[in-house]
């Protein structure tokens, strides 16, 4: 059954079941009973042009258009000698086109009321215009000018090292993201998977032109390449305005990629790293993390659900005041026994063959035995006092987050993801219904298999002199 809804009713829906959802006052569900509401789809169209493109659609009404293009390729794209490559493209295609210029761009998306971001990831790049829906046909004839147009000048190139070189070093500054990122560099070590997203900085200023040109004309075909609207408009105009804007893209890459392993599965490496740092005087930034299924593998949905089972440490006595006590897990509790660990967050990072999965930690410079030690244990812990109230109370966290998903920002990023690593598009019912159906047996059969006694790779970034000596302890 399809229905649509209007943005002010969604809302309304999402605070109503978001109410209902509260750990004290809700039904139990069933095994494969999921809220009424997200039963529903909303209409959903796709078309592959000659080229190769994919053009996806997901309609309901509202005022504001969003159109989105994904490009599989990223930092696992690249070589230990090309490394910085993709987010330097991502940057350029912003500083002018053989039709605008720098200036003339941004002034132009400012007088038509648009918002163009973009980001690079490891496995894809992706640009994302929130307009008004008539704007629409302006909106797809500007990302294909800058996607397809972009001169990549020497000036902008050389003026954009400084740009990036401070980006760089004020993403340090994000201390989980940071860390998460060195703790690639070890899971992966000797691959591409491994390579920083937004490059090495040792690279910034060695980048040419000659790459940057390279790296798209190798990456940037029809076949890698997604445009995806969504909100209120036609698929059938979407798909002519792409295949009129999009129809000098080569089906396939005229560039085919030698010798680079970036399409073969990465090797987890369990290895302990320590990494210097003076941002943080007198505190450390640990990961650890295992090796986890990635977006095809059937266990995905279940570490959705473990993630959401751990949950995070209260940050604060405030934070902790607030929350129910009782509502907290025995994994969390515990936790509390450590006061040298100020802040816990579960990680998952999947990926279309691999994924990382495990705790991050950030706390003073004794809390290296104490985060060590819980994680030795903790797994174990976990599946002993595993319980069917935890289960169905994550479940409530994800459908809350389902419910929440909403924005052409949100639904379009799920859209390509899901065409990306899956091929088709996987709603919010299927999800949820996925999600219904795991049993207290299912995530214990999946924290035996991926998590009890499994290598980790540790990453200590921080103040770690003298850590040596604590760590021989």
């Amino acid at each position: 059954m399809i229905i649509s809804r209007a943005n002010k009713t969604v809302n309304q829906l999402i605070f109503k079941q978001a109410r209902s959802l509260s750990f004290e006052k809700t039904k139990h569900f069933k095994i494969g009973e999921i809220p009424e509401s997200l039963k529903y789809d909303r209409p959903y169209k796709e078309t592959i042009l000659d080229n190769g493109i994919k053009v996806c659609s997901e309609i309901w009404p509202s005022p504001l258009c969003t159109v989105a293009a994904f490009i599989k390729c990223g930092s696992r794209s690249e070589s230990e000698e090309t490394s910085g490559t993709a987010h330097f493209l991502e940057h350029l295609h912003f500083k002018g086109t053989k039709k605008r210029s720098r200036q003339s761009l941004e002034l132009e998306i400012e007088n038509h009321g648009g918002q163009l971001n973009a980001y690079t990831s490891r496995e894809n790049t992706c640009y994302t215009m929130n307009l008004f829906k008539n704007k629409l046909p302006w909106g797809v004839e500007l990302l294909s000018d800058i996607l397809t147009q972009s001169e990549y000048s020497i000036f902008a190139l050389n003026n954009e090292r400084n740009t990036i070189h401070t980006e760089l070093i004020e993403t340090q500054k994000q201390s989980m993201e940071t860390t998460i990122e060195i703790s690639h560099r070890g899971a992966y070590k000797g691959h591409q998977m491994g390579l920083p997203i937004l490059g090495k900085i040792s690279n910034i200023m060695k980048i040419t032109r000659d790459m940057i040109v390279d790296y798209h004309q190798t990456n940037y075909y029809g076949e890698n390449l997604i445009v995806i609207g969504c909100g209120d408009h036609k698929h059938e105009d979407l798909v002519d305005l792409v295949a009129n804007h999009f129809n000098k893209v080569p089906r396939k890459s005229p560039n085919p990629i030698q010798n680079l392993n970036n399409f073969s599965k990465p090797q987890f490496c369990n290895e302990f790293n320590l990494v210097q740092s003076d941002i943080h005087p007198d505190h450390l930034n640990i990961s650890f993390l295992q090796e986890a299924p990635s977006w095809t593998d059937p266990d995905y949905f279940a570490f959705l659900l473990i993630q959401r089972i751990i949950g995070d440490k209260p940050e604060s006595p405030l934070d902790l005041e607030i929350t129910n006590y009782s509502e907290l897990n025995s994994f969390q509790k515990e936790l509390n026994i450590f006061p040298n660990i100020q802040v816990q967050k579960g990680v998952y990072t999947p990926y279309a063959d691999t994924a990382l999965y495990g705790n991050y930690y950030f706390g003073n410079k004794n809390c290296l035995k104490e985060a060590y030690h819980f994680q030795q244990n903790c797994w174990d812990a976990l599946l002993e006092n595993l319980n069917d109230i935890q289960i169905e109370r994550a479940k409530k966290k994800l459908y809350i987050e389902l419910f929440n998903h909403e924005t052409g920002n949100d639904i379009s990023q799920a859209i390509g993801n899901h065409i990306l690593y899956l091929n088709r598009r996987i709603f919010r019912s299927e999800i949820a219904y996925r999600i219904a159906n795991l049993s207290k047996q299912d995530i214990a059969k999946t924290l035996q298999k991926w998590c009890i006694q499994k290598p980790y790779s540790i990453t200590v970034w921080g103040d770690t002199q003298d850590l040596e000596k604590q760590i021989q302890s």
